[in-house]
């Protein structure tokens, strides 16, 4: 009998470690950042990892320069992504622990490609980008597809294709 408790026991802490791994998983799916520049033209939210998943541009952002918004967005996104890595943090640390947290981390950076900010860049010259109509700078065309091959008549040893019935 007291084997067949220790084995309870076990298999109740695992389903209790099951549950809450669970939960964290799927606390971490909902976790986003928002944030909103000083005049609140642009709204961006972010995934943890940085993958903008909204931006929201109000009219007073066609009012700024093309190089001001493009910065004030990049500013934001910046913004948002400090705020999801901070409800990571907040979401994560106190579930795993310390130790177990500077693991995940270093897991998470393992995985991650360093990345320099993003700042104010020159752009390319137009002359580098795809113009329509112009052969030298468009993508090429998708390769024709091949047609599928004809079905052998010859070949059913098998009762034929697969996808018919």
């Amino acid at each position: 009998m007291a084997a067949e408790e220790a084995l309870n026991r076990m298999m109740r802490r695992f389903e209790e470690q099951a549950a809450r791994a669970s939960a964290l998983r799927e606390n971490i799916a909902n976790l986003k950042g928002s944030a909103r520049n000083p005049d609140g033209s642009v709204t961006v939210t972010v995934a943890p990892s940085g993958a903008v998943l909204g931006l929201n541009l109000t009219p007073a952002a066609v009012n700024k320069s093309h190089t001001q918004l493009a910065q004030e967005i990049l500013a934001t996104i910046r913004a948002a992504t400090q705020q999801a890595a901070q409800a990571m943090e907040d979401t994560v640390r106190p579930a795993l622990g310390e130790q177990q947290y500077q693991q995940f981390q270093d897991a998470l950076r393992a995985h991650a490609p360093q990345v320099d900010g993003l700042g104010p860049t020159t752009p390319p010259p137009s002359s580098a980008l795809p113009q329509p109509g112009n052969p030298a700078t468009e993508r090429p065309a998708a390769p024709p597809r091949r047609p599928a091959p004809a079905e052998d008549p010859g070949d059913d040893d098998f009762g034929g294709s697969i996808y018919r019935r």
